[in-house]
């Protein structure tokens, strides 16, 4: 059983931001079929294919990686290991409950965690749903700075194998609705807790990495909705 106690630390202060944390060595899981949850129409507050840029997703490429837009998709690649980087939409302003999905297109099969944030309110203070490609699962939160897993102490494993391991697809889904927190992977829910520390904020994608690197995660499909 693979134990991911994260222990995050910032390094950067800009939107794509990347956090160092630490590991305890890959567990594995088995795979399943993918599946796909699709939004009501009317209820989608934001949506975005990657087709343009006219969402102002950030562009950015340095030591630690490379956020942008490639072939219709988004690209997040993390340069380091045991390390993160996220982005938001500079297009979407503060929301409340929202459910917020995005489709993973076969990335690396090198290790990797890959995911969403809702109420996102500054570098210091958002939510964040993770999905690994080995299997595990978490919600957590940055509160003032400080990391923490909600209603685990460590990354919990997927003996569903409802995620699709290795350089698979896979359907990622959070809902932040009044205090409840829920992960979804491929159309099955994973995981649900409460929490009340954040009300409002923006949206976004987050990919990391493990005891390798480079790490490359292309998102699709990105739709925020109303639930």
């Amino acid at each position: 059983m693979k134990s991911q106690n994260r222990l995050l630390v910032w390094l950067i202060p800009v939107v794509a931001l990347l956090f160092a944390c630490s590991i305890m060595p890959q567990g594995t899981a088995g795979t399943s079929a993918a599946g796909s949850t699709a939004a009501a129409a009317s209820s989608v507050i934001f949506q975005d294919d990657f087709s343009d840029k006219s969402n102002d997703w950030n562009s950015l490429t340095d030591e630690y990686g490379t956020t942008d837009y490639a072939d219709s998709k988004y690209l997040i690649s993390v340069a380091n290991t045991h390390s993160y980087l996220y982005t938001t939409p500079d297009t979407l302003g503060d929301t409340m409950d929202v459910r917020v999905e995005v489709d993973v297109l076969k990335s690396v099969d090198t290790p990797h965690d890959m995911g969403i944030l809702c109420r996102f309110q500054d570098a210091d203070n958002f939510y964040f749903f993770l999905v690994a490609s080995d299997g595990y699962y978490a919600i957590g939160k940055f509160k003032d700075g400080e990391e923490q897993l909600i209603g685990s102490d460590e990354m919990k494993a997927d003996d569903n194998s409802v995620i699709n391991t290795g350089a698979a697809d896979n359907h990622v889904r959070g809902d932040c609705v009044g205090d409840t927190l829920t992960l979804y992977a491929n159309g099955t829910k994973l995981f649900q807790v409460q929490d009340s520390d954040f009300k409002k904020g923006n949206v976004g994608l987050l990919a990391g990495s493990y005891d390798d690197a480079p790490v490359s995660v292309y998102f699709d499909n990105f739709v925020v909705t109303k639930p």
